[in-house]
């Protein structure tokens, strides 16, 4: 179970990256370009273009992690990309993060200490035999 975790946190991070690469090519582009000079950036603007490429390689990585785990446990691990973006937009970008942003931040790491513990070995798609909620949908033909 350790490896696609790795996996998913690294997916993660890559997602967070692209984000900050976007916002920092954007940001050479001044203040408030036109639609056209903020799409036709993504081909001249290395950052814009690192950040489209972070998010492939996220994409790829994301696509191996969900055929080892169940998408109810995964998908909501992604909400760290909330922390670790705002961390690093706080870092590298040096915005201004209020408190209330920071205690946001903390209830999603909460949330997602509490959905680890969840884990019950399922693997991807599987049965949680018998464990937590099940959801059965049928339509009675009588």
């Amino acid at each position: 179970m350790w490896i696609p975790l790795v996996v998913l946190l690294g997916a993660i991070m890559l997602g967070a990256a692209g984000q900050i690469c976007l916002k920092f090519g954007l940001g050479a582009l001044g203040t408030k370009p036109p639609l056209f000079v903020v799409l036709s950036s993504m081909f001249r603007n290395w950052f814009v273009l690192g950040g489209f490429v972070a998010y492939g390689v996220s994409s790829l990585l994301y696509l191996f992690v969900l055929s080892r785990l169940d998408l109810s446990y995964a998908y909501p691990m992604v909400a760290l990309n909330y922390v670790f973006v705002t961390i690093l937009a706080w870092l590298i970008l040096k915005e201004v993060v209020p408190l209330a942003r920071i205690a946001g931040l903390a209830i999603i790491c909460l949330g997602v200490v509490v959905l680890a513990t969840s884990y019950v070995g399922s693997g991807a798609g599987k049965s949680n035999g018998g464990a937590g909620v099940a959801v059965e949908t049928s339509v009675d033909q009588g």
